[in-house]
């Protein structure tokens, strides 16, 4: 709630509009300045309206700043998972303030994300291309399997949006059914009956006599981590292990990195986009993975996740600091937005060194941890 507070300068009236917050266990006060008096009720209501949605806003910020979390299990160090959930949290509360960019975002990641999850594929057809297919049904593309490639995404959000439920084999089949409409409807929403070996790796994926027992241990598996695995690791854990197992003859990426989204999008954070040119560094991650090492992946997919999430950040935080500028006395939260934007700045240029090493080492090297 926010309240005035009045004072007594020789004899001067000066006016503040202050909200207080309790942060472990300390109160912080967010204080606007109103201006010098004398006013009337109706004026002290009306410049407290004004201010009351940035006071409001500012405490939540308070709050992002100074939450730590802690997981039971996770891989990445605590600074890296607090600044996901810092981007994450910041990008809640933002989003009522600007309902329209928010949704054009989504809509953009949601567009690159179908673009590149085909295009790893060896799907041709360009970004534009996918837009017309997915908004306006117009037809693009070489090949008829290309355009449903893209078509079927469409089907598969509108399940997505209506399903309330968690993972299971009967979810996971029905992702594939969609995504490999038109494409191979004979073993769309099935589990492959053959032994198979993936293209370019010399791992081996599961006997197809146990395919179901395997998804099954995946889930229960996924079912036990899911309260105390930091999230962005457990999505990135079951894309790895899903991967392992291989269980379609085709599409097993596609829905793998379906999977993965959405446990992101049930704990509240955005999707992963890879884009196409960084297939290279996803696929040797995955390849790394499969011996055993699952950090690589676990940082690189969490570079693409703070990279996307931090658009809309960085957009407000320049339009926050503005604001901040204008108040004559306000909290130091612009410092925690320049620390916030250090840190960021900071992470991301160790992620990409990492990535660098990882598309210029051998698989025999990086398999020895030497992306390290």
């Amino acid at each position: 709630m926010v309240y005035i507070l009045r004072k007594n300068v020789n004899g001067e009236i000066y006016y503040y509009a202050n909200h207080s917050v309790r942060i472990g266990g300390k109160v912080r006060t967010v204080s606007h300045y109103l201006g010098k008096g004398p006013f009337s009720q109706s004026e002290i209501e009306s410049l407290v309206k004004q201010k009351s949605q940035m006071i409001l806003l500012e405490a939540d910020f308070l709050k992002i700043f100074s939450k730590r979390l802690e997981y039971k299990e996770h891989i990445l160090p605590s600074s890296l998972i607090n600044i996901i959930e810092r981007l994450k949290e910041i990008n809640r509360i933002m989003a009522p303030f600007n309902k329209s960019y928010f949704e054009k975002f989504e809509e953009n990641l949601r567009l690159r994300y179908v673009h590149g999850s085909t295009a790893i594929e060896g799907n041709t057809l360009s970004l534009r291309d996918a837009q017309l297919i997915l908004e306006e049904d117009t037809p693009a593309g070489n090949t008829l399997r290309e355009m449903h490639e893209i078509l079927n995404y469409k089907d598969l959000f509108k399940l997505m949006r209506g399903y309330n439920g968690d993972i299971n084999l009967k979810l996971i089949l029905k992702i594939h059914e969609i995504l490999m409409k038109n494409i191979d409807d004979e073993n769309a929403g099935t589990l492959r009956n053959i032994d198979i070996s993936i293209s370019g790796s010399d791992y081996d994926p599961t006997p197809f006599p146990v395919l179901e027992d395997e998804l099954g241990y995946l889930i229960d598996w996924y079912k036990e981590k899911k309260m105390d695995m930091f999230p962005v690791e457990l999505a990135c854990q079951f894309h790895q292990k899903f991967v392992e197992i291989h269980p379609f003859i085709d599409g097993n990426g596609r829905v793998s990195r379906e999977l993965l989204n959405f446990i992101l999008i049930k704990n509240n954070y955005p999707r992963i986009v890879i884009p196409f040119e960084r297939r290279g560094v996803y696929l040797r991650c995955i390849d790394i993975g499969n011996s055993g090492d699952l950090t690589p992946f676990i940082i690189f997919m969490s570079g693409l996740l703070i990279e996307d999430s931090f658009r809309p950040v960085d957009l407000f935080f320049k339009q926050l600091k503005e604001k901040i500028k204008e108040e004559t006395y306000s909290t130091d939260i612009s410092n925690e937005l320049d620390i916030t934007m250090r840190d960021y700045e900071g992470i991301l240029e160790i992620i990409k060194g990492m990535e660098g090493r990882i598309e210029n080492l051998n698989l025999n090297e990086l398999r020895k941890g030497k992306w390290k």
